[in-house]
């Protein structure tokens, strides 16, 4: 039987350390069993099918922007706990805090024109909805993405209210809770502004591109056909896994995921072709994190990626060929000594 890792495949054990790995870089998140998974894999089967309907038909834009929100918070919290303690199961306010953002976004949609009038003066089941949301949100990002962002979240939103007694040049008239939940919440340049709009429009259309990238096989594929692009060269590896990464790291989004997945069959070929565990490591983190930025710097970081390493191989080829030929001729000088002198 041959050797799983040697065939570039992960045992068991691996792949758990490599789930755990991601979830803690990219959040942990509950799996369920039963009907509570069906439940939730037909609702996000369910988002799915309405954006991409969203990318071929015509739909409002204050619309698409509010489901898309809906259905994100939805899953986040039915899916992400509120601390690793309470991990795989399904805790009462989890179910509370899922309604609640439902139920805001319902609000939003149920009022219609009428709600978007009183952007400039909400009344106060606005407010309720509005602080609820914002709440709800800044919760959302911390499970999903730890405390960094609701820190800076909660700077701006104090900085919005302590303006009139902030020292000159940060001083400014202040805000009340009206005016904040106005624009937040009821308009399209708060929570639902330019970042939810390419959330709802592009950057959800390659989640199910990648998501279908992952589970089909699709990594072995691009490596492959990276493989067979670039050539048989021994740096051609280096650059092919780069290569591979910008395949599969551009749609799927995740560059933890790009990397464990490329490198489950890429570190083999990388290791026959003479690449060190820490030069091959480098290359792997480096293509997958590198994938998901804009392809001009991903292609400037690519190339210098490559050519270091290329380089960094030939002298290491070169300090082994010197070596070996060094050895040789010690070799044989001594041998033709000792033949001399008997």
């Amino acid at each position: 039987m041959p050797d799983p890792v040697a065939a570039g495949e992960l045992s068991q054990e691996q792949l758990r350390k490599v789930e755990e790995f991601i979830e803690e870089e990219e959040g942990s998140f509950n799996r369920y069993k039963g009907w509570l998974a069906v439940f939730l894999a037909a609702v996000a089967v369910a988002s799915s099918a309405f954006h991409l309907y969203a990318a071929k038909e015509i739909v409002r834009t204050d619309l698409l922007r509010e489901i898309h929100v809906g259905i994100v918070l939805f899953l986040s919290y039915m899916m992400f706990p509120a601390a690793k303690r309470f991990r795989h199961r399904l805790m009462w306010w989890d179910v509370i805090l899922a309604l609640a953002a439902v139920a805001s976004i319902a609000y939003m949609v149920i009022g219609g024109d009428d709600f978007l009038d009183r952007t400039t003066s909400p009344n106060t089941w606005d407010q309720v909805f509005g602080i609820a949301l914002i709440a709800l949100v800044i919760e959302a990002t911390r499970r999903t993405s730890g405390w960094v962002m609701p820190v800076i979240i909660g700077a701006f939103i104090a900085y919005a209210f302590a303006g009139p007694w902030l020292p000159s040049p940060w001083t400014h008239r202040g805000y009340d809770v009206g005016r904040l939940v106005g624009h937040m919440y009821m308009t399209l340049e708060g929570i639902f502004g330019t970042a939810v709009d390419v959330s709802a429009t592009l950057i959800i259309l390659f989640t199910i591109y990648g998501a279908f990238l992952q589970y089909s096989g699709a990594g072995r594929f691009f490596l492959d056909f990276s493989f067979a692009l670039l050539g048989g060269k021994p740096t051609s590896a280096g650059r092919a896994v780069v290569l591979a990464s910008f395949l599969l790291g551009g749609p799927s989004g995740s560059g933890v995921a790009t990397t464990v997945t490329i490198g489950s069959v890429a570190w083999p070929m990388l290791e026959k072709s003479g690449y060190r565990k820490d030069a091959a490591g480098g290359l792997l983190a480096a293509g997958g994190l590198g994938a998901i930025l804009s392809p001009p710097v991903l292609g400037a970081a690519a190339f210098i990626i490559a050519e270091y390493l290329k380089i960094s191989y030939r002298s290491s080829r070169w300090r082994r060929s010197r070596r070996c030929s060094t050895t040789s001729r010690s070799s044989s000088w001594w041998s033709w000594t000792r033949a001399s002198t008997a």
